[in-house]
């Protein structure tokens, strides 16, 4: 597992656009995934998560499953869709 912190910047000073940034881990099990999402959500905090695709080097013919979760400070907001 690999954990970035976010970092205050001049650009995160100004107004966020959404929730902001708590922390980003990878992970290549879907278990610890699942475990950071449950904690997120009994701490109504908001998370966002992508996977990806990766070769990894001992085995570069092949590809596994990876993930990347974000942890956001609050509950994003969804906006409604637009005819």
């Amino acid at each position: 597992m690999t954990v970035d912190i976010a970092a205050e910047t001049p650009e995160a000073q100004a107004e966020p656009a959404g929730p902001a940034i708590i922390y980003t881990a990878y992970f290549s099990a879907v278990e610890e995934l699942v475990e950071h999402m449950r904690a997120a959500d009994v701490l109504n905090l908001g998370f966002r998560v992508e996977s990806y695709l990766v070769a990894p080097e001992e085995a570069p013919d092949t590809t596994q499953v990876e993930f990347e979760f974000t942890l956001l400070s609050e509950q994003p907001t969804r906006e409604e869709e637009r005819d």
